[in-house]
């Protein structure tokens, strides 16, 4: 049996509901586990217009694999530990540079927790139907998102994600922070306003005052009001415009990829990771940015 665990944020949570997709083509069996503490909690039944709900058995299933995880009361938990080892409970981890790779879309005996992100658009690129369909989303009522949706459709927008906040924090640093720099927005941006005359930025942000002092635009509508437990609403916003500028993020990334005009630009940055060596979560269709170079 194979097991997906649902962590972190929005982005995170769709990838993994993807990879989850994906499993279950080749296996029926293949279940979900919400395990999501963290950010707004779990959010996809909110944003979209699904139905995901624990069973009694799956809820068990869980609690096995809290007790394979967990680094607390080793001498308490380590018998334990062993007997599930021994009937065949692991945990597969994904590496650790989000890189593709084929082995985990095959199926293992024993019962297999997929723990990762799963972030490569490989992992499921042969259910891309199946992903608009399960994506859908709940379209905002309020009436500042309307008048948003009303100016994106109007005009010639780009949707530019500027991530910094929990990025920037001494958890996050040395992984996501210093990979999206000034300069890589500020190149970013150039490049659409030479290729688009008529372009209008629509900025989403966790730092708006920053972005609005250390960035140049012609053009740019600064929207902040969709926080905390409504943040599903900026991917939504995202979606919806003609072409985007993404973060090394998730949340931007499924805005860049749930937008379906034909003739889109996406620009994003050349890794994902401060560290990372590869780019195969983006696909290859969008343009990459240099972040090495000054």
């Amino acid at each position: 049996m194979d097991l997906v665990v649902l962590i972190n944020g929005l982005g995170n949570q769709m990838s993994q509901y993807a990879f989850y997709l994906q499993k279950r083509e080749i296996n029926k069996s293949t279940r979900l586990l919400i395990f999501c503490n963290e950010h707004n909690g779990f959010e996809l039944n909110k944003a979209f217009n699904l139905n995901i709900n624990s069973s009694l058995k799956e809820r068990a299933l869980y609690i096995i694999f809290r007790l394979l995880i967990t680094e607390k009361y080793k001498l308490i938990f380590a018998p334990i530990k062993n007997v599930l080892s021994l009937l065949g409970c692991k945990i597969i981890r994904e590496n650790y540079d989000y890189t593709f790779k084929k082995e985990f879309l095959k199926q293992a005996p024993g019962i297999n927790y997929y723990f990762g992100g799963w972030h490569s658009e490989k992992y499921f690129e042969n259910i891309t139907n199946q992903l608009f369909k399960s994506f859908q989303f709940n379209v905002p009522q309020d009436e500042l998102n309307k008048k948003y949706i009303q100016s994106i459709k109007q005009n010639n927008s780009i949707a530019i994600h500027i991530r910094r906040g929990d990025f920037l924090n001494k958890d996050n640093i040395n992984l996501f922070g210093g990979v999206c720099t000034q300069a890589y927005y500020q190149k970013a941006i150039d490049m659409m306003e030479t290729k688009f005359e008529d372009a209008h930025f629509f900025v989403f942000s966790n730092d708006l005052d920053w972005s609005k002092s250390n960035l140049r635009f012609k053009n740019a509508t600064f929207i902040g009001n969709n926080i905390g437990s409504n943040s599903w609403k900026d991917m939504f916003l995202m979606s919806i415009c003609k072409h985007n500028i993404i973060a090394n993020s998730t949340f931007s990334w499924w805005g860049a990829w749930l937008n379906r005009n034909e003739n889109k630009t996406v620009i994003c940055p050349d890794r994902f990771l401060l560290t990372d060596t590869s780019n195969t979560i983006y696909p290859e269709s969008w343009i990459k940015i240099n972040t090495t170079q000054p």
